[in-house]
């Protein structure tokens, strides 16, 4: 068997997929527990799945609990997507766009 280096590997499955890892953060102006809550709920859920995309992880950081971080996966652009549509329902959650940050991983 031929020994594949790793990067060709992840080349490889984005090509297969389709998809990249997305990992944004941002700053809140509630509770980290007030805005998780929104986060989990069925209708973020439905609303994530309209732009297929799957949510991996949310945090906050040690250092400010202000500070948010959401690991998803979805088709390229797809995040995007969902934010311009999306933008009233997750301002109405007290994100600060202004902080928003956004970096793409394949």
């Amino acid at each position: 068997m031929f020994d594949i280096p790793f990067n060709i590997k992840k080349i490889s499955y984005f090509l297969i997929s389709g998809k990249i890892t997305t990992v944004i953060s941002f700053k809140i102006e509630s509770t980290f527990e007030e805005w998780v809550k929104i986060f989990d709920s069925k209708e973020a859920d439905l609303r994530h799945s309209e732009f297929d995309i799957k949510p991996l992880f949310r945090g906050f950081s040690k250092d400010d609990p202000k500070k948010v971080i959401c690991i998803h996966q979805a088709p390229e652009g797809n995040i995007q997507k969902f934010v311009q549509a999306n933008s009233e329902w997750i301002k109405s959650h007290k994100v600060d766009f202004s902080s928003m940050e956004e970096s793409s991983w394949i």
